[in-house]
């Protein structure tokens, strides 16, 4: 079964097609563009056009040229690292998969896991795939299994010259939803002008001027140059990031108490 099509493969919120990742593969085996074509049976152009097309759309240096030929950069190469892993792990009979926001945690917990929108687990965790599920928004949780709570959460405000409540950016199946209710509680206007998928989307969006709130726990992605701040009903936006683990429920519980000493140098708070 190839589940290639389900699992997408991005960079900063941008998708990254398997021809790109192919071409790449086959640089760092090559070392040249001559012999990608050739092996592609493609025009040596068309290799050349593919890679700046990948390299402007993700705004780094994905191959440099050198004595020994087209060398692709240490960031080139973590991406196909990242891209094989997941070709690996999906050809396995059960796996690991978590939503970008409890994906942070989910990487400290865990060795091998997929990190993916709501839309791609939730497909893999249906088709009975998935051993541990990671799921961003507390509602769904509940509505899937019985949540294994592991860390504490927060919301936050991401801006880049003035934070417009009625230009938002809205993140489908996160704990913004948390926060909408929140606003209504306390009879506060506003409107989502934009729904993404990935909260790095989201981030991309802030830097056109979009306003967003953020779980806190994602703010390494946000860049220098936009603002961060706590609203003034931080506190009330606290709210928990579960796995859902029918079988392997013992096994997420000892591994949160193993690690809650690096869990809590990355910024959370465990759930005692």
């Amino acid at each position: 079964m190839d589940l290639s099509s389900t699992v997408n493969i991005k960079y900063r919120g941008k998708k990254i097609t398997e021809n790109q990742i192919r071409i790449l593969e086959l640089l760092l085996k090559t070392k040249s563009q001559n012999k990608v074509a050739k092996i592609l049976n493609i025009p040596t152009s068309s290799v050349n056009i593919q890679i700046k097309r990948l390299e402007k759309k993700l705004g780094i240096k994905i191959v440099e040229s050198s004595t020994s030929g087209t060398v692709v950069t240490e960031e080139g190469q973590q991406i196909v690292n990242y891209y094989q892993k997941i070709k690996r792990r999906i050809t396995k009979s059960s796996f690991i998969a978590c939503g970008f926001i409890c994906g942070e945690v989910g990487r400290i917990l865990f060795d091998d896991i997929i990190i993916s929108s709501f839309d791609n687990i939730l497909k893999l965790y249906r088709m009975e795939m998935v051993k541990i599920l990671g799921i961003d928004d507390p509602y769904w949780s509940y509505r899937l299994g019985d949540p294994i709570p592991a860390v504490y959460d927060y919301i936050v405000m991401v801006y880049r010259n003035r934070f417009d409540i009625k230009n938002l950016v809205g993140i489908r199946y996160s704990p913004q939803r948390i926060l909408w209710n929140v606003l209504k509680s306390r009879g506060i206007s506003f409107r989502i002008k934009k729904v993404v998928k990935d909260p790095l989307q989201a981030i991309e969006l802030v830097k056109k001027g979009y306003s967003l709130f953020l779980n806190e726990s994602l703010l390494r992605y946000v860049d220098k140059d936009l603002n961060i701040e706590k609203p003034p009903f931080y506190r009330d936006t606290k709210h928990t990031l579960n796995f859902i683990a029918p079988e392997d429920g013992e096994r997420v519980v000892k591994t949160i108490r193993k690690k809650k000493r690096e869990i809590e140098s990355r910024g959370f708070e465990v759930v005692e």
